[in-house]
This record gives structure tokens, C-alpha cells and sequence, in this order.
């Protein structure tokens, strides 16, 4: 999925579903959530009431989307997602999170390609600009969709720079990473699964060390201790460019690919190189994260997918 910035209004965006920054009512509203009824017309705001009227007779909740026309808009559906209100004492960012990867799922269910979308919460719901952007560039970045454009909308200059950084923060694209990786030569690709191809149920065993008295108050630490084919197998992922620099805590944080790799055969070979830097960095302070990529099938998921990429869809060279 390509990730886009645009500074201008998301009511005259061409694209196949507008994301609105809805309240819970559905009944339109201030900031963009009046613009997109304003000029999408009474039709959006009928099919908001016939939804009061059915699945959300109290309302949508926050953190969840769901789909109507688009009126008059330049655009075949309105995405109305339900941003929290930022707190000073609680910690709602998986509702900020949610409202974005929920409305990506709607976008999945009625078949958008393309999908512009709002700084939800950042406006009258308070939500410190900086962070807002940092937690919906991340979310996107990391969701699991069909959707080809996410076209960010920023309707003022400081919200879009700072919708920049964030973009430039959260590390390269998957075009970005795919070309790192087609890069590699090719006898490193060959290395790397000729060792994949041998592992035996023996390598992927792991024991731990540690934990005894050093001396009478001092217990050293227990850490795990890897075969020397699972750590070969780490070092040619590194050499091959797959540990890419990105905001991987970010995107992990509620990343279906995480901590097991379910479903990343089907995901961009980008993700592969995301998922086996999260599994390197975050062994950092031998705490088992290998262990559990390697007990959990993230281990194995990682080579196969860069293994079919290899076979399958990485373009010719030379």
C-alpha cells in the first residue's frame, strides 16, 4: 500500500472512500464531519439515520467505522470512523489506532482501491497533533488491507508537516523495501535459504544459561542461547537488508503479523522484512524473543514468505 500526503480539502478528493471523523451520533457535525455532509448532500445523512435506526440505535462506538454513500462527493463511499477524545489520565490510543484500521477494513469489505483520509481526533477532540499523526502512520503503515492508496488529508500546513515526520519516521515504504531486498545479490539469497532448507528440528531447540549466584546478592541474569544455524540464518537476513530501520515498536503494537507470523504468506514481502527486525531488535536484551519466533512459527513464516518473493515475484535482473 502506498502511504500519501496531501494539504488541500478531503471533500473534493477523487477517490473510491473518504474516511470522516464522525461523531457517535452519525448526525453530522463540526469540523470535517460537517464538510463531508455539507457537501455530500442529504443522502449521506439519511443513510446515517436508517443506521441509528438498525445496528447503531446508540450509536456508532468509538473506534469503530462503518460505510455509506458518498453523496455528492467525488467518491463512491464515506468511511465514518469515531475518534476518542485525548485524555490527560487515560491512555485511549488503541481507540485512535482502531479508528483507522477499522476503517481500512470497511474500505477491504466495499472494495476501495483508494481511501483519503482525515486527522481524526486532532481537531476539536484535542489530540496533540505530533502524536496523533505518529500513532495514525504507524497504524496504517502496519495494517493488513487491499487498499492501494491511503491518502492522508491535512487540511492545514503544521498538521501536514507533521504528518510528514511521522512518514519519515515510521521508515521506508514497501515499494521502498521491496527494491532494498531485489537489490541484494543473489548468491546471499541462495545462502540464506540453503541454510533455511537444512535447518533440523534439533537447530530450532533453544537452552538457557544464567541464573546462578555470581556472588552472595549477584545472580547473573538468565538469557537463551540459539544453534548456530538459526543465528547464521539472523545474520544473512541482516546482510540481505531485511532489518530495516523503522518504528517497529509502533508497529508491532497490535500488528496481526505479530508474534506469529499467521497470514504473512499472503502479506508484501515488505512485511517480511519488518516482522524478522522485530524479531532481531527485539531480542536486544535476550529476553526470548527468538524463542518465541521460533516456537510461534514467525521464524519459519519469515523465510517462506521471503523464499516465494524470491521465486515468484522478485523482478529480473540483469
Amino acid at each position: 500500500m502506498r502511504i500519501t500526503l496531501v494539504q488541500g480539502d478531503i471533500t473534493q478528493q477523487h477517490v473510491d472512500a473518504v474516511v470522516n471523523a464522525a461523531n457517535s451520533s452519525l448526525m453530522g457535525g463540526g469540523g470535517v464531519d460537517g464538510a463531508i455532509h455539507r457537501r455530500g448532500g442529504p443522502a449521506i445523512l439519511e443513510e446515517c439515520r436508517m443506521l441509528r435506526a438498525s445496528r447503531y440505535g446508540r450509536g456508532l462506538p468509538v473506534g469503530q467505522a462503518v460505510a455509506t454513500t458518498a453523496g455528492d462527493l467525488p467518491a463512491r463511499w464515506v468511511i465514518h470512523a469515531v475518534g476518542p477524545v485525548h485524555s490527560r489520565t487515560e491512555d485511549r490510543s488503541h481507540l485512535l489506532a482502531s479508528c483507522y484500521r477499522e476503517a481500512l477494513r470497511v474500505a477491504d469489505e466495499v472494495g476501495a482501491a483508494t481511501v483519503a483520509l482525515p486527522a481524526v481526533s486532532a481537531g476539536i477532540y484535542g489530540w496533540p497533533v505530533e502524536d496523533a499523526a505518529r500513532i495514525a502512520v504507524a497504524t496504517v503503515r502496519s495494517a493488513r488491507t487491499r487498499v492501494a492508496e491511503a491518502r492522508f488529508v491535512l487540511f492545514t500546513p503544521d498538521v501536514h508537516a507533521a504528518f510528514r515526520r511521522a512518514l519519515e519516521a515510521a521508515g521506508p515504504s514497501d515499494e521502498e523495501i521491496a527494491a532494498r531486498l531485489a537489490a541484494q545479490p543473489e548468491e546471499r539469497w541462495r545462502a540464506l535459504f540453503a541454510c533455511a532448507d537444512a535447518l533440523t528440528p534439533a537447530d530450532l531447540e533453544v537452552s538457557w544459561r544464567g541464573g546462578q549466584e555470581l556472588e552472595p546478592g549477584v545472580i547473573q541474569m538468565p538469557y537463551p542461547v540459539y544453534g548456530e544455524a538459526v543465528q547464521r540464518i539472523l545474520g544473512l537476513l541482516g546482510e540481505l537488508g531485511a532489518v530495516v530501520v523503522f518504528g517497529w515498536p509502533d508497529w508491532v503494537r497490535g500488528n496481526p503479523l505479530w508474534p506469529d507470523g499467521r497470514g504473512l504468506d499472503d502479506a508484501p514481502v515488505a512485511d517480511a522484512a519488518r516482522l524478522a527486525t522485530a524479531i532481531i531488535r527485539g531480542e536486544r536484551f535476550s529476553d526470548g524473543t527468538i524463542e518465541q519466533a521460533l516456537d510461534r512459527g514467525a521464524f519459519r513464516a519469515v523465510l517462506r514468505r521471503l523464499r516465494r518473493w524470491f521465486d515468484e515475484e522478485r523482478p529480473a535482473t540483469g
